[in-house]
């Protein structure tokens, strides 16, 4: 009769499925933290922006909630034409801006995209399943005693 032996060491195999949300986690991670170089544009301070604004170098403005960013109308040359600065409350900015002949535009609030909507509504179900599943597997099949 041959001897059983166990070496009761749980059982460390990762399936592919684990492997490819691991990886897409992590390329999430990744990409919200990496900057954009596409949308870098040099930043400003704001009362530079007004000094300009008042010294009608600016051609157009758009503002949003998180920075107001300008074209200026003279550039010289090698100097970047499109600016950024933070914007601070002044609600005689726009009043201003008329008074400088400035075409300026605001932005609607920015709406979440369809992914990460998604992901927002898989991902902590996903996370709780998860969790249960590493339990239920831990406990083994005894279950809790006294349990229904």
């Amino acid at each position: 009769m041959a001897i059983r032996q166990d070496d009761n060491r749980p059982n460390r195999r990762f399936g592919l499925i684990n492997l490819l949300l691991i990886g897409f986690g992590v390329l999430l991670l990744f990409s919200n933290f990496l900057p954009n170089p596409a949308n870098q544009v040099p930043r400003v301070p704001y009362s530079l922006f007004i000094d300009q604004v008042n010294g009608n170098n600016v051609k157009r403005a758009y503002i949003t909630q998180d920075q107001i960013r300008y074209e200026l109308s003279n550039v010289e040359e090698g100097a970047p034409s499109v600016l950024a600065t933070t914007p601070i409350f002044d609600m005689d900015l726009p009043q201003r801006l008329e008074e400088h002949g400035v075409e300026f535009a605001a932005a609607p609030p920015k709406r979440p995209s369809f992914v990460t909507t998604a992901l927002s509504w898989v991902v902590p179900p996903l996370i709780f399943i998860l969790v249960l599943q590493f339990f239920a597997r831990r406990s083994g099949m005894g279950g809790a005693q006294g349990a229904l």
